[in-house]
């Protein structure tokens, strides 16, 4: 049944409710779920997890109370970080208990292509069996980086995923960052600083903060907001970069809205005031920013006029902002990801980091400082460390993968590899099989495309909660995943401290998405180098290097345990802590923070982050579209059909059009209408709004069937990242019918 069929055939809150006590009757179920009376002897005992029903990791903490293996309730863990349930987070309990929820191993039966996939259940070692048959013969005959590792959404198995692909000897892994996320940015953030950077929040010391492209009082749901309201509070300078007028630029003193896709222009535009007007720190850039003359030269150009000719921001605006911004110390938040999405996205995002680097806002008090950790620990990875990972293997081979002539840039300083070109290379058959771990199609564009590449490969398996028809129908195997109530694997790393689980048993025959990783790598591999299949022997391999382990940690819950961490200070680079070499200085090739990438230079990319007219509206496509917007109560495809309750608030897609635009064409609050351009089309719903300004709508992706917005964006890449433009694309809005 497709996830439509499923919505319109009535999953709602009330029905799923009362569906809930007849599973008790279901053969299999009996071990999940105790009848009423054997409920009542049973003593409700409290538990502790951790919501992944958002794109942020590590996430937020849950406190629950179960009867038996039945969880009953659940709740905000208080002594958790970041500790406050949105409504994605409480929703987590109705997923748990879909029962759409794929529960059983299952194998294809009709050939690929067939409407019908016609599933048969099958027992995990016939499913192993199987995999690990079409993995090694691939491997023997062809190579074993002819077979794609992916992870998807959650983030949660992405460091046991990595360990299978090294051990098995594939260095075509990648992810849903590698795709079309976060780590467009991180690149921009690398080429910069040589490390990650995304800012941080507003400290005691900070005076002025740049918001670039984020609405983290939607986006990020870990007390972001109650930051930055007390430090609009404390009167903290707030310049919002955003074309939307969202509830973050609602608080802006100044709010800065460029024409989606010139953010390169707008940054170069504030950089030249802060170098006319003396207003740049001169010391520290003479020391530590390479490249200065060269962007300044190129910023002269940049007078506050041209700036409002080609980014639509007043020139007054421009200059106000950033004379405020030089009202430091300053700090800053980089977006997670739409400033990358573009077809200059990553110079876009280079061009904004330029602001607070020549101010030398960085790793100081009140600025933005680098993100410390336990040893070994990679943030931007999603809690895995680089001896469980052995990232130095992936380094070793970022030339032998696939994307060095696609995005030269991306292979030199990504071990993700990046696999927007899948359907050529599926063609060509130099990827042959495909491993996914809540994998989506329809976070690429065009996701037909790719949808017909997994179908043309000689075998692929996946791992999921439930049964997705676009991205599961032409699977040969696919295997039940435990949720976040049912896992141990991995744990949350905060700082200095970590939280763990208290997982129930997995409902059916699911297991955690580590357990499978290891599993599978026991059997392709040896099982010594995946700790015999045991997700907690993987995670104390991990611990046990910062003076704990799993069940200590879980000994000292409600209470997070504190682990062996680098403290954080200022001036890191000064200090030699950022170059593995441990020389004062950036981990770049010039050793300070390059405005003027000598990585680029090398590889035939320009220097410096030139501003590239983006794509322009025209008379019939007059509408310029952000495709990937957030809501703070649903997160792009993840909870489209799994999660009633979340549907309840929005059944279907809608789309943030103008009220200027919305009257021109006849539509109202609430209408159905049609988004078209020359790759595409899609339905949704209008919501009139002002958080989009004229000539440009704000939809979300991820939801299915005629409300695709993925197919109205092109399969035509960012030479830097390889993303795709899905901020940029201009479309045609009409009232359907």
């Amino acid at each position: 049944m497709t996830d439509e069929k499923k919505t319109a055939a009535g999953i709602s809150r009330r029905n799923l409710l009362k569906t809930l006590p007849v599973l008790a009757a279901v053969p299999g179920a009996g071990t999940f779920f105790l009848p009423g009376r054997a409920l009542a002897k049973e003593k409700s005992a409290a538990g502790w997890s951790i919501c992944d029903n958002c794109n942020q990791m590590p996430m937020c903490g849950i406190r629950f109370q179960r009867i038996g293996n039945t969880i009953v309730s659940i709740e905000s863990w208080k002594e958790h970080p970041q500790k406050i349930l949105c409504s994605k987070g409480l929703a987590t309990l109705q997923r748990l208990y879909n029962p759409e929820r794929l529960l059983h191993p299952l194998k294809r039966t009709n050939p690929k292509g067939s409407r019908d996939p016609g599933w048969v259940r099958i027992s995990w070692e016939e499913a192993y069996r199987t995999i690990s048959q079409n993995f090694n013969h691939i491997k023997k005959d062809y190579g074993a980086d002819k077979v794609m590792l992916m992870c998807g959404d959650p983030k949660e198995p992405r460091p046991a995923v990595m360990r299978l692909a090294r051990y098995f000897g594939t260095w075509h892994y990648a992810t849903e960052s590698s795709i079309a996320c976060r780590k467009g940015t991180l690149l921009a953030e690398t080429l910069v600083f040589g490390q990650e950077n995304s800012g941080g929040g507003c400290g005691p010391q900070t005076k002025s903060y740049l918001v670039m492209a984020t609405n983290g009082a939607w986006s990020k749901p870990h007390g972001w907001w109650r930051m930055i309201t007390a430090a609009k509070a404390r009167g903290v300078n707030i310049i919002v970069v955003d074309s939307r007028r969202t509830k973050t630029a609602e608080l802006a003193t100044v709010h800065l809205q460029p024409r989606q896709g010139t953010d390169a222009a707008l940054a170069a535009g504030l950089c030249r005031v802060l170098f006319e007007e003396g207003l740049y720190n001169k010391a520290f850039c003479d020391k530590w920013v390479y490249g200065v003359e060269e962007y300044r030269e190129y910023c002269r150009d940049f007078t506050p006029q041209r700036t409002e000719e080609l980014t639509g921001v007043p020139a007054e605006l421009v200059v106000r902002a950033a004379r405020l911004y030089a009202k430091g110390p300053g700090s800053y938040a980089m977006t997670s990801q739409s400033l990358s999405h573009t077809r200059n996205g990553v110079n876009n995002a280079r061009a904004l980091l330029c602001v607070p680097a020549i101010l030398g806002y960085i790793d100081c008090p009140g600025g933005a400082l680098f993100s410390v950790g336990p040893k070994g620990y990679i943030v931007h990875d999603n809690g895995l460390t680089k001896d469980f990972v052995d990232y130095h293997w992936f380094e070793e081979h970022k030339k032998d993968r696939l994307d060095r002539d696609f995005v030269p840039v991306w292979n030199a300083t990504q071990v993700q590899w990046n696999p927007n070109m899948l359907p050529e290379y599926v063609k060509e058959k130099k990827i042959r099989a495909f491993g996914g771990f809540g994998v989506n199609v329809m976070i690429w564009p065009q996701p037909q495309e790719y949808a017909r590449a997994i179908r043309d490969m000689e075998f692929s398996f996946a791992t999921d909660y439930f049964y997705r028809d676009i991205t599961h129908r032409d699977m040969d195997i696919l295997l039940p995943a435990a949720m976040n109530f049912e896992r141990y694997a991995p744990f949350g790393t905060h700082g200095g401290k970590v939280a763990v689980r208290t997982p129930v048993k997995p409902m059916g025959e699911a297991r955690e998405d580590w357990r499978i990783a290891l599993e599978l790598g026991s059997i392709l591999d040896t099982p010594e180098h995946f700790f015999n299949g045991d997700p907690v022997a993987a995670c104390d391999s991990i611990l046990r290097t910062w003076g704990t382990d799993y069940r200590t940690a879980q000994r000292n819950l409600p209470a997070l345990t504190s682990v062996q961490s680098r403290k954080q200070e200022p001036y890191k680079y000064e200090k030699g802590l950022l170059r593995p070499d441990g020389r004062p200085g950036f981990n770049t090739p010039s050793g300070k923070i390059e405005l003027s990438s000598l990585v680029t230079k090398k590889l035939g990319f320009g220097t410096i982050p030139l501003y590239k007219a983006p794509w322009q509206p025209t008379r019939d496509y007059p509408i310029k579209l952000i495709n990937g917007t957030r809501a703070p109560y649903i997160t792009h495809s993840k909870t489209r059909s799994d999660c009633p309750y979340l549907l309840e608030i929005e059944p279907m897609s809608t789309v943030d059009i103008n009220p200027k635009d919305a009257a021109g064409r006849g539509i109202r609050e609430g209408d159905r209408i049609v988004i078209r351009n020359p790759w595409g089309e899609a339905h949704a719903r209008a919501r009139v709004s002002i958080i989009v300004p004229p000539g440009t709508a704000g939809m979300q992706y991820g939801w299915r069937g005629n409300q695709n917005s993925q197919v109205l964006i092109p399969r035509q890449f960012d030479p830097l990242s390889g993303y795709a433009p899905y901020f940029e694309t201009c479309v045609q809005i009409t009232k359907e019918g």
